[in-house]
């Protein structure tokens, strides 16, 4: 064949539109064979935390088992967070990325346990958010207090239930009587809830007494006004009820 009839091959719409797309015509043919060999299927899962406290390597494993083997194209990295968020409740963030050609990149915080409640002869732990973490046991009141004290937690007992919808319900009073009896010196030990009356006493064994149900800032009020004399005095007390205009203090 001459060059003049080459040329007038070459110059052909079929063979112009050929030499167009060819390289992609090579590209999906590589690419699929991949796909055929499974170069793009998952085969491990990174996590990028170094340290798990409430969450073991293992349970993230088994939460995104389902996962392994499917091609990474396919999947939805939100998928792999919901089911890691749904398998355990100390996960408060948890974020997925695609690393190609066949690995997941995972990185999540965990909540903390802040409160150890117990309440309908069950026992839950809680996070410093009020989220419920998960239920312990049940019918075990003393086993109970014995968590709150190894994991150094404000142990919460009540008459009727402490959470709804998984949060802890009395989480934002709670949080405020906390704040200020810490000005004072005061820590937390335990709350003992009757009826909406919290007992609380602190590892001093100093006990305060507030209506939770009823005006809770006017009773912190009454504590501050308190607070700040009993230590301008150095008062040595046993028990502050708050739930009073004249507070009632019992001296040691």
């Amino acid at each position: 064949m001459n060059s003049s009839a080459l040329n007038r091959v070459k110059r052909f719409p079929f063979v112009v539109f050929l030499k167009k797309i060819f390289p992609i015509l090579i590209f999906l043919i590589i690419f699929g064979i991949t796909l055929l060999i499974g170069v793009w299927d998952i085969k491990k899962f990174k996590y990028s935390n170094s340290e798990f406290d409430n969450v073991s390597k293992e349970q993230i494993d088994s939460y995104v088992e389902s996962f392994k083997g499917k091609n990474i194209f396919v999947v939805d990295p939100s998928e792999i967070e919901y089911e890691i968020r749904n398998g355990n409740g100390y996960i408060s963030e948890v974020y997925a990325k695609k690393v190609l050609p066949n690995s997941i990149s995972i990185s999540f915080k965990e909540y903390e346990v802040r409160y150890t409640g117990y309440s309908s002869d069950v026992c839950h732990f809680f996070s410093k958010e009020g989220v419920r973490l998960e239920e312990v046991c049940s019918e075990c009141e003393k086993e109970c207090l014995e968590y709150s004290t190894s994991l150094e937690s404000i142990y919460i007992s009540s008459e009727s239930v402490l959470e709804s919808n998984r949060l802890l319900i009395y989480r934002e009073e709670f949080d405020k009587i906390s704040k200020l009896l810490s000005q004072f010196g005061y820590e937390i030990k335990d709350i003992n809830i009757v009826k909406g009356i919290s007992t609380i006493k602190d590892i001093d064994e100093h006990t305060f007494v507030f209506d939770i149900s009823n005006d809770l800032d006017l009773q912190l009020s009454r504590m501050y006004l308190v607070g700040e004399k009993i230590n301008e005095q150095e008062i040595n007390f046993k028990s502050l009820d708050l739930r009073f205009e004249r507070p009632v203090m019992r001296l040691k």
